[in-house]
């Protein structure tokens, strides 16, 4: 028998709780419900960066932001030598394919062979394959790829059809591949990657998932956060999707529309793994499902992303395989993003490049041991967090002043009270501070700098995975 197949399916910006099998009180994912029930999910996975282009990157490098070194979109700051995991399995005689949003801009070695992209960052609009498929059926007048920022991007054009709708697309050029592209006599990996739930929240004309904004559970975390909170996160118009703004109708048409999309997202999910099924490839892919970020979902009485709060990092996490990673099998160890790297590669039986910083969680999926997590880690330019599954400490050095955030999660799971300069919990933050800084050491990736110069190893080349390669 050969490799199995990878299937990565990634939504952007999907608040970990908008789920059914995660007791969301509206919104409807049947087919991941179902997924989840079929494999191991897990509650606690943290993505290493909570915007779209250094997450993506972390996921296919399988490294932290600070040796990837990536922390923005912007379209030139992913380094070309970085190793990603299509690239790798490529040696393994994988054909690797991508549809829908990639923003990786300008990462000319991220090694998908395939591409149908949609998204206005992963090209010029008039090479982008989704705008001219609307441009055959004469609705490219309609790509709105930006909407009211106003008004949780809910645009007042008239809308895409559903049946040509962006996630109709992107479910049929997965399926197309699967059907039709890819080489039967070789194992593959495919990223699945929707655009949303992440603005426009442009609901497709006819969509079927309606919700009524009037009737919808809003988060109890419903109390909003100051703009000037410490680690204050500029998304420009984003900070004014919040109900002191626009008020609480315009923030339950936002949530209406985000779940909509969602649902429909999940439709389309089905689609794809239907076609797996009757393929005959259903037993030997491996699924993953996750999102490259949260969003507030109405949390705080906003929308959007920002800051270093739960519902931003915590993603969620899916994993099918049949006969291998244990079924309906809920996890609440703490994960990583990175984590997927490795763990791949030890299900498909491959070595791993010791590049990669994520851990092995391959016992967790199938025997339900501990993920080997006691604490997880992700940052921004000048700001890092650590987490525990009871405490969050997040550090930067400003203006030179130290400014940090430390909440009792226990006691405080909104993360409400800034209780850092605490001194009931003094030893608690000295303790995060020196977990952080040995982090950083044990992780830290200067470029130019060999390997026979480590003088403690195990330490950053090594981290995990003595006997790795590349």
């Amino acid at each position: 028998m050969g490799r199995p197949n990878i299937l990565m399916i990634m939504n952007d910006q999907h608040h970990a709780g908008c789920f059914g099998y995660a007791g969301h009180p509206d919104v409807k994912t049947p087919v991941l419900d179902q997924l989840a029930a079929e494999g191991t999910r897990f509650h606690d996975t943290f993505c290493q960066n909570g915007i779209c282009v250094p997450s993506r990157v972390s996921y296919l490098t399988g490294q932290y932001c600070h040796s990837h070194g990536v922390y923005g979109n912007d379209l030139d700051s992913i380094p070309q030598e970085l190793l990603s995991l299509p690239r790798f399995l490529q040696f393994y005689n994988y054909q690797t394919a991508l549809v829908g949003k990639k923003h990786m801009p300008n990462w000319r070695s991220h090694g998908l062979q395939y591409e149908r992209v949609c998204y206005h960052a992963d090209a010029p609009v008039r090479e982008l394959h989704y705008y001219n498929y609307l441009k055959k059926h004469n609705l490219h007048h309609l790509y709105d790829d930006l909407g009211d920022v106003e008004k949780f991007c809910l645009s007042e054009l008239p809308m895409i059809p559903l049946e040509h709708s962006m996630e109709v697309w992107t479910a049929g050029e997965s399926i197309k591949y699967l059907e039709e592209e890819r080489d039967a006599d070789k194992p593959f990996f495919m990223q699945v990657s929707f655009e949303r739930p992440h603005p426009p929240l442009t609901v497709p004309d006819g969509c079927p998932f309606e919700y009524d904004p009037a009737t919808l559970t809003l988060p109890s975390n419903k109390d909003e956060l100051p703009l000037n909170s410490t680690f204050w996160y500029n998304r420009n118009v984003e900070l004014k999707w919040c109900k002191s703004v626009h008020g609480e109708a315009v923030l339950r048409q936002g949530l209406a529309a985000y779940y909509s999309l969602i649902s429909l997202i999940d439709q389309q999910i089905g689609r794809v793994l239907e076609t797996l099924d009757k393929l005959g490839l259903r037993d030997d892919t491996i699924v993953v499902f996750c999102a490259d970020h949260g969003d507030f979902a109405g949390e705080y009485s906003r929308m959007a992303k920002g800051w270093f709060y739960d519902c931003i990092y915590r993603v969620p996490f899916i994993w099918r395989y049949p006969g291998v990673i244990k079924e309906n099998m809920a996890h609440d160890g703490l994960a990583e993003t990175i984590d997927m790297f490795p763990t791949l590669c030890n299900l498909i039986d491959i070595p791993t490049p010791k590049t990669v910083q994520g851990l092995d969680i391959t016992s967790a999926l199938t025997e339900g041991d501990s993920t080997g997590h006691d604490a997880v880690f992700y940052e921004y330019l000048a700001v890092k967090v650590v987490r525990t599954k009871q405490y969050k400490l997040s550090y930067g050095f400003q203006g030179g002043k130290e400014v940090g955030e430390l909440f009792d999660l226990t006691a405080d799971p909104h993360e409400y009270h800034n209780r850092y300069d605490d001194p009931a919990l003094a030893p608690v933050r000295d303790r995060l501070l020196r977990q952080l800084m040995n982090w950083m050491i044990q992780t830290e990736r200067p470029a130019h700098f060999s390997e026979v110069n480590e003088p403690l190893p195990p330490s950053r080349w090594l981290h995990g995975h003595a006997s790795g390669v590349y």
